[in-house]
């Protein structure tokens, strides 16, 4: 097969067969599991984290262009571009207020490319827990949160009802009142109408999603 028709997923399975590599081996080296190789091979995984790619991309002593089918040559000819990375907070829950970002709330930290974020804002990583928003926002996923008081109309964002932990919903506002709704249309959407809005608290909006297999 011409290299200028192969996919994705066959130039990764190429490369790796060229330098010795089983699909666990290159998992381990990318720190991830051999499905998840397999899926990038096979190309059931359409878009892969440009973090990831970059890695990817070095271990197989290639570019991300390559691999993404824009340059048919496969060694380093182009160089990758150093864009430094940034340690965004996971936090375990969200509460009402900043004090979900104080330091014994914060389970790990997840790196994001420094050309993706603002350095004026404050951002935090939140991990999915249920199916309401499913098959949008999975459980396990981590979500990037920029931190703010309030959104638009139809975004998706992380808000707080009460004393309730937060949740990732779509935020929709009324004349007269504010509706949170799921995607699983399993889960009916929750409105709060007149004074019931003051119970509803904005954390801030939903602006990245990150799967990992």
């Amino acid at each position: 097969m011409a290299e200028i028709n192969m996919s994705t997923g066959e130039r990764i399975k190429k490369l790796r067969k060229e330098h010795g590599l089983t699909q666990e081996e290159l998992g381990k080296k990318l720190g991830v599991q051999r499905a998840a190789i397999q899926k990038y091979e096979k190309g059931t995984v359409i878009n892969i984290k440009r973090d990831t790619l970059m890695l990817l991309a070095e271990i197989l002593d290639t570019t991300p262009e390559y691999l993404l089918g824009w340059n048919d040559t496969p060694k380093n000819v182009i160089p990758v571009p150093d864009v430094p990375l940034v340690r965004i907070p996971v936090i375990g829950r969200v509460a009402a207020g900043l004090s979900c970002l104080a330091e014994d709330n914060i389970i790990d930290y997840e790196p994001v490319l420094a050309t993706d974020i603002s350095s004026a804002e404050k951002y935090a990583f939140l991990r999915v827990v249920g199916d309401s928003m499913y098959p949008l926002f999975m459980e396990g996923d981590l979500v990037l949160v920029q931190v703010q008081e309030s959104v638009d109309s139809g975004t998706y964002a992380v808000v707080t009802v009460d004393n309730e932990d937060g949740v990732i919903k779509r935020i929709v506002y009324g004349h007269d009142f504010i509706e949170l709704q799921s995607v699983n249309p399993m889960y009916a959407p929750r409105r709060f109408e007149n004074e019931d809005v003051l119970r509803i608290r904005v954390f801030g909006a939903v602006k990245e999603v990150k799967r990992k297999f």
